[in-house]
C-alpha cells in the first residue's frame, strides 16, 4: 500500500497530492478527534459520488471518497468542517461535523435478492453472475436489520486503513466510528460486513473501551436467510428526543422543543465551528425562533 501523509489539511500519497475536487459545502476550522466511516449508498462509480458531494445544492460533503479500486479523492481539507454526520452524538459530543473527519466508501448499502446472484435496491443492481469479483452476503444485526450487503473490496479496506493511520499521526484522533454508531436508528452505514474492529486495532494507539467501544447492536445474529427484517427501534445516544408524548401542555411542549433544539445545535461546538454553522439557514431560523420566543415570554411576564 502506498504511504499517505497529511500536510496543512491536504493528503499526499508517495509525495504527490491526492486528487482534489473542492466542495463548497464546508464549515469552519476543524481539529478532529474522531473519524466517521460512511457508505455512499450509491452505485459503484466514485465520480457520481464526487459530483453529488461537491454540488452546492446537495448541502452535504465529506472529506474523501474511496472508490472500489482504492482510489482516494479529497473534497474538503482535513482541518475544515465537512457536512457528513448530521444529527449525531458520541461520548457526549453532539453534531459531530464539528469534531470528525468523514470518509465515504463507495458501497450501495442494503439490498434485496431478486434472483440467484442478483441483488438490488432503489439505486443499483448488482449481478455477481456477470462480475464474480463482487461478493454479496446476507447479514442481520440489531442496528441494520436484515438484508443483503456488498462486501468491501480489499483495496477499499487497505486504503481506508492507510488514510486513518495518517490521520491518527496528524491529529489527536480518539476513536474511529461508523455513521450508524453516532446516529443509531437514523443511519445504517457502514454495512455489517465492514471490519471496524480490525481497523481500530490496526490504527489506534490503544484499544477503545467503555463508551468508545462498538455496541453489540452491530453484532451479526443471522443464522439463515429465511427471516424477515426485524423492525428495530434504537434509543439514540444524547439525541434530541420526541417531546410529543407525556402530560405536558402544548405551549410547554413547543417552548421546550425550541430550547432543546437550539441547545442541541450548539452544545459542544468550538467558536470556529459555531461561526461555520452560521452559514446554515436552518441554524439562522432556529436562532430567530429562539429569540422571538424569549421576547414573547418576557412581554408576557411583564404584563403579569
Amino acid at each position: 500500500m502506498q504511504s499517505i501523509t497529511i500536510n496543512k489539511g491536504l493528503g499526499f500519497q508517495n509525495g504527490r497530492q491526492l486528487p482534489f475536487v473542492k466542495s463548497p459545502n464546508i464549515g469552519g476550522k476543524l481539529n478532529p478527534v474522531y473519524i466517521v466511516i460512511h457508505d455512499t449508498a450509491s452505485g459503484l462509480k466514485e465520480d457520481g459520488d464526487v459530483s453529488w458531494l461537491t454540488n452546492r445544492a446537495s448541502k452535504v460533503s465529506a472529506h474523501v471518497v474511496v472508490s472500489r479500486e482504492g482510489k482516494i479523492t479529497q473534497l474538503v481539507p482535513f482541518n475544515v468542517v465537512a457536512w457528513h454526520a448530521g444529527q449525531s452524538s458520541w461520548k457526549g459530543k453532539k453534531f459531530l461535523n464539528a469534531f470528525a473527519v468523514g470518509i465515504e466508501i463507495d458501497n450501495p448499502g442494503k439490498m434485496e435478492k431478486v434472483a440467484e446472484g442478483v441483488y438490488r435496491n432503489s439505486i443499483v443492481t448488482i449481478d455477481t453472475n456477470k462480475n464474480p469479483k463482487l461478493k454479496v452476503e446476507y447479514a442481520k444485526t440489531k442496528a441494520h436489520g436484515a438484508g443483503y450487503w456488498l462486501a468491501y473490496s480489499d483495496e477499499q479496506i487497505a486504503a481506508v486503513e492507510e488514510l486513518c493511520r495518517a490521520l491518527v499521526d496528524a491529529f489527536n484522533i480518539e476513536d474511529i466510528v461508523t455513521h450508524w454508531m453516532i446516529s443509531p436508528g437514523r443511519k445504517i452505514d457502514t454495512n455489517p460486513l465492514y471490519p471496524l474492529e480490525a481497523l481500530r486495532k490496526a490504527v489506534l494507539n490503544y484499544k477503545p473501551v467503555g463508551l468508545m467501544s462498538q455496541s453489540d447492536e452491530g453484532e451479526r445474529t443471522d443464522t439463515d436467510e429465511s427471516g424477515v427484517p426485524d423492525e428495530v427501534e434504537i434509543e439514540p445516544h444524547n439525541a434530541i428526543q420526541d417531546e410529543s408524548a407525556g402530560g405536558v401542555s402544548k405551549l410547554k411542549q413547543f417552548i421546550k422543543s425550541k430550547f432543546t433544539t437550539v441547545s442541541g445545535l450548539f452544545g459542544g461546538l468550538s467558536l470556529s465551528s459555531f461561526t461555520g454553522l452560521l452559514t446554515d439557514w436552518k441554524v439562522i431560523t432556529a436562532l430567530g425562533v429562539f429569540i422571538l420566543i424569549g421576547l414573547a415570554l418576557w412581554i408576557w411576564s411583564e404584563k403579569k
